[in-house]
């Protein structure tokens, strides 16, 4: 028989806090905020600015929790 022998890589290293960072996404969730910030802005009416800022507080969180 053969002797057949398994791939010895190299373990694999943990994650450190730039590799957790990078799976929000921060390029993409950038742009979807300021989209809904322009969106806010342009509005034709006037946006109370306590709803403007949960609106905003809300996207960016349901945005990060998509990821």
């Amino acid at each position: 028989m053969t002797d057949i022998r398994a791939y010895e890589g190299t373990a694999p290293q943990e994650a450190g806090f730039g590799d957790y960072f990078a799976l929000l996404k921060p390029r993409v969730m950038s742009l979807v905020v300021f989209t809904a910030l322009v969106g806010l802005v342009v509005a034709p009416v006037p946006v109370h600015p306590v709803v403007a800022l949960a609106s905003i507080l809300f996207i960016a969180i349901g945005g990060g929790a998509s990821g």
